[in-house]
């Protein structure tokens, strides 16, 4: 079973603070990837702890204990942490547990904290007293073919506080943590059946009741004259099983606040293959994953499930197709060039209607390098909703759905400024007599028009152009990329013709006409404002001439 790495990097990091805080005697230094020693972050809490310091750390020890770091320093590359026993050249007398923790996900070094040890009966400097020997960690014992104890040596009954007659003839399983006790059958019958030695980490009982972790290996010398036993020999694992409980629990502890986050979280490393979700994302998305053939192998199993992860197809199943080839191309920047990415994509819960998330995805960093990327996606449906509203209020005139003022007024800013030799025309109208349709059929009546007219203008423009209400009776037609005048005059022609039309209300038909101006430019040559006013100008001549005919405005022509 693995642990995932965004998981297990947040462990390493927790143990090495707890290691810290529980050792202000300690000696400590990072090191950087290449193995040289080098500052700690400032992020990385410590609590008096002097430096170790030199070039690297296979500098500090003795010669015969350097293997030892170089073994040690492979190993957690792989391992996350590790430690082992050394001596330091400033005192090659005394025995001290060099631990190795990588913490480079979080602080790009990894750590080096070396602790004295009591062990093997050493003191610490200034003590004046002699310590006793600590218990040994090695022993033997000498068992039938039933498991009946034959001889225990001496360290045996040390570690486990037995005498020597208190275990012989008794049944090892008697001494066996129940849990353990199927492995340890599984293993004596390979033993017997393959004459060959068996690994097994298992839990005896020591005479206090309490138990001790120990790796116990089977050598099967039953068939050989003059012996006829098996040999087992026993290593207390004690303290490294203690550690190993402890990051579990920390690991669980992690689990559980991962899956609590309201976040949904994706893990991926540089092939793309998923590292690493949570339930929230499955229940944001409302995906259903399948382990496929295309699924990762074991060694990346979710959360320690044992159970091959599935696809990132799979968990983003739910995702349009459009949002998932946006979502690609994101993680691809993000892999590629280390540039963290936002998104917003759709996705189709099969239980309900169309929903959207925001996706972040951010680079995951070993030594300077992308080494993969995390994404966490919320649900932002409900936000999304109420800033599209927001948005559709600035933009669109409430009774008529077109543009409001300051919306159509802005685009033609927009289309003034663009940098190329494109034409822009406005068709300013103005209805004639409106005031009179709200004294005489009240104001309802009013707005009842000025929906139909809204609409006419929108039937009689092109599909690129874009209709604004200025206010009141009052509308602006945009009209973009013309080759000429004579297209806007066109244009100004079929709305001066369709708003002398009948208008039918509630109250009855109603026979109107309106006044149309007609400006056009060049882009960058006039301002917004000036050609409205120029447009408006036009207008009022047409309004003059009183035949609801357009007219186009010579000086801006």
């Amino acid at each position: 079973m693995s642990t995932p790495p965004v998981q297990r990097d947040h462990t390493t990091t927790l143990a090495a603070e707890s290691l810290l805080r529980e050792h202000p005697d300690a000696l400590v230094c990072g090191i950087s990837s290449d193995g040289l020693i080098v500052p700690i972050p400032g992020p990385v809490a410590r609590w008096g702890q002097a430096a170790i310091e030199g070039r690297a750390v296979p500098d500090v020890v003795v010669a015969p204990d350097r293997k030892t770091v170089f073994n040690l320093w492979q190993r957690v590359q792989e391992e996350g942490a590790v430690q082992g026993k050394v001596r330091l050249l400033s005192k090659p007398s005394r025995w001290m547990t060099l631990h190795f923790l990588d913490i480079r996900e979080a602080h790009d070094v990894l750590l080096c904290v070396i602790l004295p040890s009591k062990e093997e009966g050493e003191q610490k400097d200034g003590d004046t007293e002699e310590l006793p020997p600590s218990a040994p960690r090695f022993s033997t014992v000498m068992e039938d073919e039933f498991g009946k104890v034959l001889h225990c040596d001496e360290a045996f009954a040390q570690m486990f506080g037995y005498t020597t007659e208190e275990v012989l003839g008794e049944s090892v399983l008697d001494q066996i943590h129940p849990e353990d006790q199927g492995r340890v059958v599984e293993g004596w019958l390979a033993m017997i059946s393959t004459r060959r030695d068996q690994h097994t980490r298992l839990r005896r009982r020591r005479k206090d009741g309490s138990w001790m972790w120990v790796d116990t290996t089977l050598h099967n010398f039953l068939n050989e004259p003059g012996r006829h036993h098996v040999l087992v020999e026993l290593i207390d694992v004690s303290a490294e099983m203690a550690v190993q409980e402890a990051l579990q629990q920390r690991e669980e502890l992690l689990r559980h606040l991962l899956d609590a986050i309201s976040d949904g979280l994706l893990q991926f490393d540089t092939e793309r293959n998923v590292l690493f979700h949570n339930a929230r994302l499955l229940q944001i998305l409302q995906s259903a994953p399948d382990a496929g053939p295309d699924a990762l192998p074991p060694a990346a199993a979710d959360l320690g499930t044992g159970t091959a992860a599935p696809t990132a197809r799979s968990l983003l199943s739910s995702l349009t197709p459009e949002a998932l080839t946006v979502f690609e191309t994101a993680l691809g920047r993000v892999l590629d060039e280390g540039v963290d990415q936002d998104l917003e994509a759709d996705f189709l819960p099969p239980s309900s209607e169309r929903r959207r998330a925001r996706m972040s995805i951010r680079a995951l960093l070993r030594g300077g390098e992308v080494s993969g990327a995390i994404t966490s996606v919320v649900d932002i449906t409900d936000s999304a909703k109420a800033r599209a509203e927001l948005e559709k209020r600035a933009t669109f005139d409430a009774l008529t759905g077109a543009h409001n003022r300051s919306s159509i007024l802005g685009a033609l800013a927009r289309e003034l400024n663009r940098d190329d030799t494109s034409k822009t025309a406005i068709v300013y109208i103005d209805l004639d007599g409106f005031k009179g349709v709200n004294d005489t059929l009240g104001h309802a009546a009013g707005d009842e028009l000025i929906v139909l007219i809204a609409e006419r203008l929108r039937d009689v423009s092109r599909g690129a152009d874009d209709v604004g209400r200025l206010g009141g009776d009052e509308f602006l037609v945009l009209l973009r990329d013309i080759p000429g005048a004579e297209v806007a005059m066109n244009v100004a022609h079929r709305i001066s013709a369709v708003l002398s039309c009948d208008f039918v209300l509630s109250s009855g038909p109603l026979n109107l006409r309106a006044s149309v101006g007609v400006a056009c430019a060049d882009a960058n040559t006039i301002t917004a404002e000036a050609l409205v006013q120029s447009a408006d100008a036009a207008m009022y001549a047409s309004k003059v001439q009183g035949q609801g005919l357009p007219i186009l405005e010579s000086a801006a022509s």
